[in-house]
């Protein structure tokens, strides 16, 4: 046996040991990564399929839209020339089209992106007793069964 024998299967030995020590961690993080992946995909099944009736909608939208322009027109035709028609009903629909894209923009920023919450949430749970050391049995206030209670509650 040669020094260099003995010097490589103590490193051996002791990356076996690190790799002992860091498995339960790297299982910790691949589930919870796992976790995320499943949220995420599931919510955007979830906004796929809303997205597909949502375009239907707004496919039918544009037709019943399109047929109350007419009738507005057909009505101002009664008191006003064709042109003044139009060109009411046209500034008519310019402004509610300016409302309905400014409140969606709005209502759409929300959304994105589309971050794991409860995956998140559910780490942070997971995470704060073992961030705390074992010395740490004295606290300032009332405890549960896992630990300290937040002040917030």
């Amino acid at each position: 046996m040669t020094d260099d024998d003995s010097s490589s299967r103590g490193g051996w030995l002791g990356g076996s040991f690190a790799q002992k020590a860091i498995d339960p961690l790297l299982r910790a993080v691949r589930a919870e990564i796992d976790s995320a992946k499943r949220e995420i995909g599931e919510r955007a099944r979830s906004a796929r399929s809303g997205a597909i009736m949502l375009g239907a909608g707004v496919a039918l939208a544009l037709v019943s839209l399109g047929l109350l322009a007419a009738v507005i027109v057909a009505l101002l035709l009664l008191a006003l020339p064709l042109w003044a028609a139009t060109l009411i009903t046209l500034a008519l629909f310019g402004i509610a089209t300016a409302v309905v894209v400014r409140l969606g923009l709005a209502r759409l920023s929300r959304g994105v992106p589309p971050v794991p919450s409860d995956t998140l949430h559910h780490a942070r749970d997971r995470m704060r007793p073992s961030a705390r050391g074992a010395g740490d049995d004295e606290s300032d206030g009332p405890t549960g069964p896992a630990g300290p209670v937040p002040a917030d509650r």
